[in-house]
Parts: structure tokens; C-alpha cells; sequence
């Protein structure tokens, strides 16, 4: 079989890869690398950083340029025959990584390169990526006795397939919901009605006027946000609240089991908790030092986020006669776009207009030009995996080519998987091997367009499309030497910060100009409109950071109190306990979240989702550099930010690149000023 995965491309034919491709591929570039393996276990003569480290790398980018496809495909075009394929790949995928990290042979490859002299003299990024490369083997398992190891391995093959069952109840964890009265959509944008009655016709096949909605995010946000209907909100919030909680779709049972293995296999290797594993690879001291800096943020912010929840409250009351006691989860969303729309005397729905993605895009295009000197350019003839994708170049100011950018913004229901996020397709170098030019993806769920109209962006969509592109920055710009230390291979805790520093620019008058433009006329956003948009960046920001810190909690005290105590641990409680101690609003007992939480049950972010926070400190110091002498656009300070940061990845600490950046240490007082609080 001609295997499209294996023929070594710059860039993968991703219009010709099928799911049948997956599992020979997957064989394939294992035995490869068993070749790679067998070579640096077998070193005739001095070890040195060619024949050891960089050969590791290699088997690294090797396997990576098989395996990144395949995932990238999984998360944006996962059909059931795709997700029974690439769930056997993660097994093979498990059991040669659990083979490798503890393979005694392969380990102790690296313990003698360890003890050279080349070794002991390295510095920079070397030496950087060496200190990692061994805690990366401690942390794996190497250094326990041989029944350790098998149970440590047994444990990584569980974990990864629960973890995948997670995420793909999730994913098949579908409800519509059909409106079949034009009056129940009376607040609805144009676009939205469009795009659900579209998407009825396609589902049905139907050419009735009915409109469907369903938990996608462009379809669930703007039904809680305009719908007069409460009934009907209410239903769909709790099937949304409930995904993945039905029949053999349940997470429950899995989350579960997922916490038991991570605190058997932090035990293993030495730890007493898993978040005391997890925060060794961070910048974060510990989980005490994260939870007290937590909570001393959410204690802060009281007085503040209960004014707003009042105010929410009191408007309801004047606009139904009744002031509610709580305003139901099912309804906040709508009452707070009203009370917002009052306060700052803005529409919604208006603003969106100036927001139409290709203009967006180019707007994010022209202050990147402008603050970091980049061009980017559309490129034909690049294999994608939808034809909604597009692929651009992205050229620096002495015309040298830096990466290249997939973007992929609207949803495939029962596909591509909810949220947005980047991803790094192909890691960047400049080692004794080559050179190597990044390339990465920047994947989204925006309403897309229907027939004559476009696809118009919500302010908060703006704002997640610049979020998302800061990561994509990060893994484009990289210059480190190394693949193993480049772009978003970064300390977890500091990943999100160029990605919520280029959220800034959205909220600041002199760039948003940049990026307004109405999709009819062409013309600019009148500043009275603006100033009342940006005016709007103060609203319910405290209620908000305090969900993020429930969040942030309810993770830490899962992986670091309740695992520990050997009991199973009821996560339904667990998130009841820590939101009615952190969060603002009633909370619902028939709620199941917790069950949707891929981002700690799935995803990367265990004992670790305090990373959004903590990463706070960071950009919103950096941004206080930009906004001195008003200077948002300044070719200077974006300069010193792409090079100490956009372009060093792991070579160094971030403690060290940051203080280079900013001519001092990282100070949490801009943090607190944004928060409202005093300094």
C-alpha cells in the first residue's frame, strides 16, 4: 500500500490520507526508530552531543513528522473510522514510549554522555536541554526497579486509553435542538438564523423554514446570548452541562479511574500527590504556593465580583419588576449581554459587522507587521484536510522565511472537536543537521458563512483568533538551535503567555483601529462605538477571573487533596464544594462539568490549569511596557519581545528571558491593577 504518511514531504498530502493509512504508517516509523535507538545504545567509542542528543532529536522529529498528521486529523476531521484507527495508534504509540524512557540500555546512553567532559561544559541551550533530557528519564520511570517500571507502564497504557474514551464521548455527545417559531429568534443576528436554518436543511435534508441548534460553540453562545425563550434555554444549557453522561457515553466513571492511576503513578515515581509531579516541570514552586496565590486572588476580588453580580441582579429587576435572589446559569448569559449593551450603550450584533474574519485577519496581520515586522502571504497549493483551510507563509523584514500557519476557523460538527488551540506541526531548528522552518496550525470554532453572508466575529471571538494566533507565534518564530527546546516547548505555566499578551491588542483603541472595518461599506468603527467597546472590557471581569480560578482549584484539589486519600473521588462534589467557595452564582446540582472538563481529563492541562492565571503575571507585565508613552505598536519593544521571548522557547529559563525583555524581574502589580485592586 502506497502510504501517503510515509513519503518524507515538506508538507503532508493531507487530502490523500485515510484512516487505513494510520496503523502501517504508525508500525513503520516505530521500526524506524527502534533503528535510531539501537544506534545511540550502541555508540562505539566517546559519547558526544552529535551521536546522542542530537540523534535523540532526530528519532523525535521523525516520529513526529508520521504521528503530528494523524493527531492533527483526530482532533479536526475525526470520524468514527479515524478514531478506531488512531486509538490503536496511541496504543503502539504508549507502549514504545513506555519502552524507550525505561529502557535501561537507552537510559544509561545518556548517563554516560552526562559524565563527559563535553557534557560538563556545555552551556546555553545545551546544557539547558541536557538538565531536561535526564529529569525527562527520572520523571518517565528510569531509574525504578524492573516491576516498577512494568507497572508504571501498564499504568501509561491506561491512562492514554481512558483519556482518548474521554475525549471521544465528548465528541459523540450530540443534541439539536429544532425551533420551529421565527418569533423565538426575534434578538438573533441574521448570520445566526442563516447558519441554523442551513444547518437544519443539511441535517434533514428537509427544506422546511425550522432552525437548528446544537452544543458547538457558534451555535450553543449566541442561543444563550439572544434567545427570549427560557425553556428552551434552559434545555440546552443542561444538555450541554451534561455531555458525556449517558449510557456508554459517561465520563463519570472514567474520571474516576483516570485520578486513581495518576496518584498510583506519582507514588511510583516518588511523589505524593500528582500535582506535586506535574508542577516539577513548571515554573510554579509548588501546588501550596499556586493554591494560596489562587485564593488570595479570588479573597481580593470579593467586594468586586459581588457588585457585579448585584448589578446583574438589580438590572433584571428593573427591567422584569422581580430582583431574583440568583440569576439561573441558563439565563446569565443573556441578561449580562443586555445589562451590558445598556451600561455601554452598544449592540452586540453592530459590532460584529466591523468584525468580518478576512478583515479580522488582516487587521492581525498588519499589527504583526507592525510590532514584530512580519508578512504573511496565502499560499495555493498546499494540501489541507478542508477546503475551509487556508495556509499562508509568514516572511520577516530582511525577507527570510519564518513558518508557515494553517488556519482553520469554523466547526464540523461531530468532526473537529470543540474550543480552540494551536498546534505545532513541525518544530523549528538550526542544529548541525539542517535547518529546519516551523510550521504550525491555528484551529477555531467560528460561525461560519452562509451563503451571501460572511462570517462576522464577536468581540470575544476576536479575541480567542488573536489568543490562538499569539501561541501559533510562538512555535513560528522560533530560533533555537534545537527541535527539543523550540517554540511552545516551554514550562506549562508559562506557555500562555504570548498567547494572552497578543489578546491586548484587542482591547486597546490604537491597534483595535487596525482591525475595524464593516463588512458592507468598508468603513472604520465610528470612535463613539469604539470607545463604548473597549469602555466594556471592565464588564463582570472579576466574576469572570473568579470562574477561571474555580476552575484552576477545582483541578488542584482534585490532584492534590482528594486523590491522595485513596478513596474514590467524587468530582460532582468535589466542583460543587469548590464553587460555592470560589465561584459567583448558584450552583446547579444537576450540572455535571466536571464531566466535560477535557482540558484536565484529556488534554494537557492536569494539575496544571492554573496556567491561564498564572501566565496572567507574565503578559500583563508585558503589555505595561507597551502601553508606556502609549507606544502599543512600537517596532522596538516588539523587537525586544520577539527576541527574548517569541524566539527562545526552552534555551533558557523564563524568569531570565523575561528579565531581558523587560530590563527587570516580572512584577504581579500591572496583574493587580487590571484586577482593580490596589498595588
Amino acid at each position: 500500500m502506497s502510504n501517503p504518511l510515509l513519503l518524507n514531504e515538506q508538507f503532508p498530502k493531507y487530502d490523500q490520507i485515510k484512516a487505513e493509512h494510520f496503523v502501517p504508517a504508525t508500525e513503520a516509523v516505530i521500526e524506524e526508530a527502534q533503528k535510531i535507538i539501537n544506534e545511540i545504545k550502541n555508540v562505539e567509542g566517546t559519547r558526544t552531543h552529535t551521536n546522542t542528543i542530537l540523534a535523540s532529536n532526530k528519532l523525535s522529529e521523525l516520529m513526529d513528522e508520521v504521528i503530528t498528521p494523524m493527531s492533527q486529523l483526530y482532533s479536526l476531521m475525526g470520524t468514527p473510522e479515524i478514531m478506531q484507527a488512531f486509538a490503536v495508534v496511541q496504543d503502539k504509540l504508549t507502549v514504545f514510549y513506555n519502552e524507550t524512557s525505561m529502557d535501561p540500555e537507552y537510559y544509561k546512553a545518556f548517563k554516560e554522555f552526562n559524565e563527559t567532559e563535553e557534557a560538563k561544559n556545555l552551556t546555553g541551550e545545551k546544557k539547558r536541554n541536557l538538565d531536561e533530557v535526564m529529569k525527562g528519564f527520572r520523571l518517565a520511570g528510569a531509574d525504578l526497579a524492573e516491576n516498577e517500571k512494568e507497572e508504571l507502564k501498564k499504568i501509561n497504557l491506561e491512562l492514554s486509553q481512558i483519556s482518548m474514551k474521554y475525549q471521544n464521548n465528548l465528541v459523540n455527545s450530540k443534541f439539536d435542538m429544532i425551533i420551529e417559531k421565527i418569533e423565538d429568534l426575534k434578538d438573533f443576528p441574521q448570520d445566526v438564523i442563516n447558519a441554523a436554518l442551513a444547518k437544519y436543511r443539511q441535517t434533514t435534508g428537509n427544506s422546511d423554514e425550522k432552525w437548528m441548534f446544537n452544543l458547538d460553540f457558534p451555535s450553543l453562545i449566541p442561543f444563550m446570548k439572544y434567545s427570549v425563550n427560557e425553556e428552551q434555554k434552559r434545555t440546552l444549557w443542561l444538555k450541554n452541562v451534561t455531555k458525556a453522561t449517558e449510557g456508554d457515553l459517561d465520563n463519570r466513571p472514567l474520571m474516576v479511574k483516570i485520578l486513581k492511576l495518576r496518584q498510583k503513578k506519582a507514588e511510583l515515581l516518588g511523589f505524593k500527590t500528582y500535582a506535586d509531579y506535574s508542577l516539577e516541570k513548571k515554573m510554579a514552586e509548588s501546588p501550596e504556593v499556586v493554591m494560596n496565590f489562587l485564593t488570595d486572588i479570588s479573597d481580593k476580588l470579593v467586594p468586586i465580583s459581588d457588585q457585579e453580580y448585584n448589578d446583574l441582579k438589580d438590572y433584571i429587576g428593573k427591567e422584569t419588576g422581580t430582583r431574583p435572589d440568583e440569576v439561573m446559569p441558563w439565563n446569565n448569559s443573556y441578561w449580562s449581554n443586555k445589562l451590558q449593551e445598556d451600561k455601554y450603550s452598544y449592540n452586540s450584533n453592530e459590532v460584529r459587522e466591523y468584525f468580518e474574519v478576512n478583515n479580522s485577519l488582516e487587521g492581525l496581520f498588519t499589527i504583526c507587521k507592525s510590532i514584530f515586522g512580519l508578512t504573511f502571504k496565502k499560499e495555493e497549493g498546499i494540501p489541507v484536510w478542508h477546503k475551509d483551510v487556508t495556509v499562508y507563509s509568514i516572511w520577516d523584514e530582511i525577507n527570510e522565511l519564518r513558518s508557515y500557519v494553517y488556519i482553520d476557523l469554523y466547526p464540523r460538527s461531530g468532526l473537529k472537536r470543540a474550543g480552540a488551540w494551536m498546534s505545532g506541526l513541525r518544530s523549528g531548528k538550526n542544529d548541525e543537521n539542517g535547518k529546519v522552518i516551523p510550521v504550525v496550525g491555528v484551529h477555531c470554532n467560528f460561525t461560519e458563512p452562509v451563503g451571501d453572508m460572511p462570517a462576522l466575529l464577536t468581540y470575544d471571538e476576536l479575541q480567542t483568533l488573536f489568543h490562538e494566533f499569539g501561541h501559533a507565534l510562538h512555535g513560528a518564530l522560533s530560533k533555537t538551535e534545537l527541535s527539543s527546546t523550540s517554540g511552545t516547548n516551554v514550562a506549562w505555566d508559562t506557555v500562555e503567555l504570548p498567547s494572552s499578551f497578543m489578546e491586548n491588542f484587542v482591547r486597546n483603541e490604537k491597534s483595535l483601529k487596525l482591525l475595524t472595518k464593516h463588512y458592507k461599506t468598508g468603513e472604520p468603527m465610528p470612535e463613539s462605538l469604539m470607545k463604548k467597546l473597549l469602555d466594556s472590557n471592565e464588564f463582570q471581569k472579576a466574576m469572570f477571573v473568579k470562574r477561571q480560578i474555580t476552575f484552576g482549584m477545582f483541578d488542584l484539589t482534585l490532584h492534590h487533596i482528594e486523590a491522595p486519600k485513596g478513596t474514590d473521588v467524587d468530582s460532582h462534589a468535589v466542583f460543587e464544594q469548590t464553587h460555592k467557595r470560589f465561584n459567583v452564582g448558584p450552583y446547579r446540582n444537576e450540572s455535571h462539568f466536571e464531566a466535560g472538563f477535557a482540558h484536565i481529563f484529556a488534554g494537557g492541562y492536569a494539575a496544571g490549569y492554573y496556567s491561564y492565571m498564572w501566565a496572567n503575571i507574565l503578559e500583563a507585565d508585558a503589555f505595561s511596557y507597551f502601553e508606556e508613552n502609549d507606544d502599543i505598536l512600537s517596532r522596538e519593544k516588539g523587537r525586544l519581545f520577539m527576541e527574548n521571548i517569541l524566539e527562545k522557547g526552552n534555551s533558557e529559563d523564563m524568569n531570565i528571558l523575561f528579565e531581558k525583555f523587560r530590563g527587570r524581574p516580572v512584577s504581579n502589580k500591572p496583574l493587580l491593577k487590571r484586577f482593580g485592586l490596589k498595588v
